[in-house]
């Protein structure tokens, strides 16, 4: 099998689950056309070889494929690292709410007694 075949079967089938989330609404929208944006990208890159061929020189790769590898795994680490930022603000929002609803917990009591 063509590797550039196997990266459009890969990419079709992370659409189809791309879809899916999307109506399961397990995705939001902001990430949704992060994640449709990024597998067209790829879509593309697999399907055109003279692109991969020509960035890849340009770069100075020189098998073109392992350039699409190696853009999937950069890509990744990017994900990895937004994930990151996302999931520490997550963490600080979380520690004010529980901070606050301790807060109004705590006044609550005391209008009580």
């Amino acid at each position: 099998m063509n590797v550039y075949i196997y990266c459009s079967m890969l990419s079709a089938a992370f659409l189809a689950i791309i879809i899916y989330y999307i109506k399961t609404r397990k995705l939001e929208l902001q990430y949704c056309i992060f994640w449709i944006a990024l597998i067209v990208l790829f879509f593309l890159l697999s399907i055109n070889k003279n692109i991969v061929e020509y960035v890849s020189k340009l770069i100075g790769v020189y098998y073109a494929p392992a350039f699409l590898f190696v853009t999937g795994i950069v890509v990744c680490l990017v994900l990895i690292f937004y994930s990151m930022i996302i999931i520490s603000d997550m963490k600080k929002r979380i520690v004010k709410l529980t901070q606050e609803i301790s807060i109004l917990k705590n006044k609550l009591e005391d209008k009580n007694v």
